[in-house]
C-alpha cells in the first residue's frame, strides 16, 4: 500500500479533475495553471542548535501547478510543485524537494458522498507543519529535528459515508501516513489509522456523534503500536447560531514492550457560536486521566482549546489555543506521550486588492515527566511579519521574516535550546 499509494491517488485524481470538468461544461485545460517560484531565504542557524550555528542563503526554484474546479458537490484542488534548494556555502546540503496537497469530493444523487485528502512533501527544514494545516494555521508538529536532513512524507486520507439526513450520516474514514527519513537511521514510521463514524440528529437541537478509531502503527527502531479510541459526544443546538456539546473519550495504547502501555480517559463540555458567514468561534475544556501499566504515575490534568476564525474579504485571523496533552507518534522524533500548551496566532489585513500585510505568533510549552520533583520542560516562541504585492495579475511577491526560540528549564538538557532569524523573498509568476 505504501509503496503504491501516491500512484493510486494520482490515477484518482487524473480521473476527478477530467470527469468533473466534463460535468461542469468547463474547458479542462484552462483550469490548470503552471506557476514558477523563486525564493532566497537566509537563516542565521540552519540545524537549531544551542551552538557552533550554521549560517546560510540558500535559494529555490520551483516549478509548479495549480488546478481547481470546486463546486458544491464535486471537483478537485491541487497545488503541486517539485524543485532545487542551492545552498551557497554548504553545497553539500543541496537536493531536491517537492510538496504537493489536494481536496477532492464527489457527492452523489444516491447520498453516498466520497472525499480525499493528500498531502506530500519532501524537505530539509526541521521544523514541520501539522498535516493538511495551512501557513495561517501557524501550527507545526512538536519533534524537531536539530540537522538537516531530507526527509520524505506522504498522508493520504480517503473518506466515505453516506448521508441519511440533512445532518446525519454514517461512515469510515481511513489514513495512511508514510514517514521517511533518507539521511538519518531509525525515524522511519507507517500509520495505519481507520475510524468509523456516526453523526445523527434526532431534531434540529438534539444530536448525538460517535467514532471509533484503531491505530497500527511500525516504527523503524521503536516498538511497534497498536491504538484504540472510543469517543461520543451529546450535541444541544440552542439557537441557529449555537451548539453545547459534552464529550467523552476512551483511549488505550498498547506497544509490542508492555511497560510503554497506558490509558487515557477524557470528558470535556463545549460551546461553538456562528457570529456572522465570516466569523465563527468554538471552546471546550475538561479534564482527562492517564494511567500507565508501569513507570512513573500520571494523575491527569486540565484540558481545554478554542478557536476563532476570521474569513473576510480585507481582514482574516486566526487565533488558536489548545492546552492538556498531545501524542507525539510518526513524527522526526516519536516522542509520544506529553502534556502540551499551545497558543497560536496569524492576521492577514489587505490594504487593497494588490497589497496585504500581515503577522504571525506561537508559543508552544511540552512538559515529560522526570525520575524527579520537577518536569522537563521545554517552551518555544516565534514571531513573524510578511507583505505580499502583486502588481500584475500574472505576478506575485512577498516578504517575511520570523523569528524563533527554543528554552529548557534542564541545566542537563541546554543543548536542545536554540535561536534562529530567518527571512525570505519570494517572486512567484503564474499563468
Amino acid at each position: 500500500m505504501n509503496k503504491h499509494s501516491g500512484l493510486i491517488v494520482l490515477m484518482l485524481v487524473c480521473v476527478l479533475m477530467y470527469t468533473a470538468s466534463l460535468a461542469h461544461g468547463a474547458d479542462f485545460l484552462s483550469q490548470i495553471h503552471p506557476y514558477l517560484k523563486v525564493k532566497g531565504e537566509y537563516s542565521d542557524n540552519l540545524n537549531l542548535t544551542a551552538s557552533n550555528q550554521k549560517r546560510d542563503f540558500y535559494t529555490t526554484i520551483t516549478p509548479g501547478i495549480k488546478f481547481s474546479n470546486m463546486s458544491d458537490r464535486s471537483g478537485v484542488t491541487l497545488d503541486a510543485s517539485v524543485g532545487y534548494i542551492f545552498y551557497s556555502d554548504y553545497s553539500n546540503l543541496n537536493y531536491l524537494t517537492g510538496q504537493a496537497k489536494l481536496d477532492a469530493k464527489y457527492l452523489t444523487s444516491s447520498r453516498f458522498n466520497f472525499y480525499l485528502k493528500n498531502a506530500f512533501i519532501r524537505s530539509d527544514d526541521p521544523r514541520e507543519r501539522e498535516f493538511f494545516s495551512t501557513v495561517e494555521d501557524n501550527k507545526y508538529l512538536l519533534a524537531t529535528e536539530t540537522e538537516r536532513a531530507v526527509y520524505m512524507r506522504n498522508v493520504v486520507e480517503p473518506t466515505v459515508e453516506y448521508q441519511f439526513g440533512p445532518e446525519s450520516r454514517v461512515g469510515v474514514k481511513y489514513r495512511n501516513n508514510y514517514y521517511r527519513a533518507e539521511d538519518i537511521e531509525g525515524r522511519d514510521s507507517i500509520e495505519n489509522y481507520i475510524s468509523p463514524f456516526l453523526i445523527f440528529w434526532l431534531n434540529k437541537q438534539h444530536g448525538f456523534q460517535f467514532d471509533y478509531g484503531y491505530t497500527n502503527g511500525h516504527f523503524e527502531r521503536s516498538p511497534d503500536l497498536k491504538g484504540h479510541k472510543v469517543s461520543g459526544a451529546y450535541l444541544f443546538r440552542f439557537t441557529p447560531k449555537a451548539t453545547a456539546s459534552l464529550k467523552g473519550a476512551y483511549t488505550a495504547q498498547t506497544f509490542t514492550e508492555d511497560f510503554l502501555n497506558y490509558q487515557i480517559y477524557e470528558t470535556s463540555v463545549g460551546l461553538s457560536y456562528l457570529f456572522s458567514e465570516t466569523l465563527t468561534a468554538s471552546a471546550e475544556a475538561g479534564y482527562y486521566w492517564l494511567e500507565p501499566e508501569a513507570g512513573i504515575n500520571r494523575d491527569g490534568g486540565v484540558s481545554f482549546k478554542a478557536d476563532v476564525i476570521q474569513s473576510g474579504e480585507r481582514t482574516r485571523y486566526r487565533l488558536s489555543l489548545q492546552g492538556g496533552y498531545i501524542l507525539d507518534y510518526f513524527t522526526s522524533q516519536n516522542l509520544g506521550f506529553r502534556k502540551f500548551y499551545r497558543a497560536t496566532g496569524s492576521i492577514t489585513h489587505f490594504l487593497d486588492r494588490r497589497l496585504s500585510i500581515g503577522c504571525l505568533g506561537r508559543i508552544q510549552r511540552s512538559e515529560e515527566e522526570s525520575g524527579s520533583d520537577t518536569a522537563l520542560r521545554n517552551t518555544t516562541w516565534s514571531v513573524g511579519a510578511n507583505v505580499a504585492y502583486t502588481p500584475l495579475k500574472w505576478l506575485q511577491i512577498s516578504l517575511e521574516y520570523a523569528y524563533i526560540q527554543n528554552n529548557t528549564n534542564y541545566i542537563y538538557e541546554t543543548t536542545n535550546e536554540y535561536k534562529e532569524n530567518r527571512a525570505m523573498l519570494m517572486v512567484t509568476a503564474t499563468y
